[in-house]
């Protein structure tokens, strides 16, 4: 017989981890404005029409990222909902907000060299 111990939580041990995702997503939604404070800054401003593309499309998955981060922060919040639910879309989210935060990096260099 299959033991459903690793599968179950407490209600108070999922509200716990449904309270530390959600802290996480909020410290990522802090980030993401940061990484946007610094493409507004004077400093990356796009001098060739690539490097105006390639701002633009940073711009919309920080946009993305944040709506979405937005949308699993108020599910989590919500009633009835368990927090293995969300485990991997909020990995996902990481995931995501690394290769953005990589991708802004790398133009923030490039456009300071150009």
């Amino acid at each position: 017989m299959k033991s459903l111990k690793g599968d179950y939580r407490t209600p108070i041990e999922d509200q716990l981890q449904k309270s530390t995702l959600v802290l996480k997503l909020e410290r990522t939604q802090q980030n993401v404005g940061q990484l946007r404070n610094k493409l507004n800054s004077y400093v990356c401003e796009p001098k060739t029409y690539s490097l105006f593309e390639r701002i633009e499309a940073l711009r919309n998955g920080l946009d993305t990222l944040s709506s979405t981060n937005k949308e699993i922060i108020l599910s989590l919040r919500g009633p009835k909902r368990h927090s293995v639910d969300f485990v991997e879309r909020v990995q996902q989210q990481f995931l995501a907000f690394n290769e953005l935060q990589r991708s802004v990096e790398e133009y923030i260099h490039g456009a300071r060299n150009y």
